[in-house]
């Protein structure tokens, strides 16, 4: 009887995962927070997606040209509606100044006190708008982020 007890919460333990996979990939449910703190993400560094290209006007705001994805629906429904094939965005003078920043050399913290320095801000509204921003472009693949592995008590990382 323990046996079977066993096997059958073994069981039920995969149909949850293969559950939550399919609710995460269908973007029903948010996948659990991730296990970076405040300070992981202030030494991230914020990387630039190559696929997007971008140009600075003569107001000097930054136009982000973002291609379509090449999903099967996205095709279909692009053709049938006759959507262009890219989408511009135009940043205004915050957002262009930190896009220029994403070179994948300066850390949040560093763009942190830029915006602080350069706009006036509080360390608090500094932070709290370039995490909004930065949540957004990561979260439609804009940016990506690199974060240094932690060292270990011995030196290694």
């Amino acid at each position: 009887m323990l046996n079977v007890y066993s096997t059958s919460q073994a069981g039920l333990a995969q149909v949850i995962k293969m559950i939550n996979a399919i609710l995460y990939k269908l973007k029903l449910k948010k996948r659990p927070d991730s296990q970076f703190d405040r300070a992981d993400i202030l030494t991230a560094l914020p990387l630039r997606n190559q696929l997007i290209q971008w140009e600075v006007d003569d107001k000097n705001e930054v136009s982000l040209v973002i291609p379509q994805k090449q999903k099967l629906w996205v095709r279909i429904v692009s053709k049938v509606f006759m959507l262009p094939g890219k989408r511009v965005v135009v940043l205004d003078d915050v957002g262009s100044y930190v896009w220029q920043l994403c070179d994948g050399k300066n850390s949040i913290s560093h763009i942190v006190k830029s915006l602080c320095e350069r706009y006036r801000m509080t360390r608090k509204e500094a932070e709290t708008s370039l995490f909004t921003f930065m949540r957004q472009l990561g979260k439609r693949g804009i940016i990506g982020f690199a974060v240094p592995q932690k060292k270990t008590k011995g030196g290694k990382k």
